[in-house]
């Protein structure tokens, strides 16, 4: 009876083991998830950044030689 009772615990304990490591693998995918869009949100803000100095400076020029 006590053999099948610490058997019986002993799968009841890996299924939580394995419930707890499965969250925590899930919980990870989730972070790097968002870390990636992070990354591409910030990679986005900063070419956009850059276009819009470059199209500036690209219509200050033109502006300039209009007024000659």
């Amino acid at each position: 009876m006590l053999k099948k009772n610490a058997d019986r615990l002993s799968e009841i304990q890996l299924e939580i083991m394995n419930t707890l490591m499965g969250y925590e693998d899930t919980k990870k995918l989730h972070n790097k998830k968002q870390a990636t869009q992070r990354l591409f949100k910030a990679r986005r803000a900063i070419e956009e950044h850059r276009e819009i100095r470059k199209l500036a400076t690209v219509l200050d020029r033109k502006a300039w030689f209009d007024s000659l």
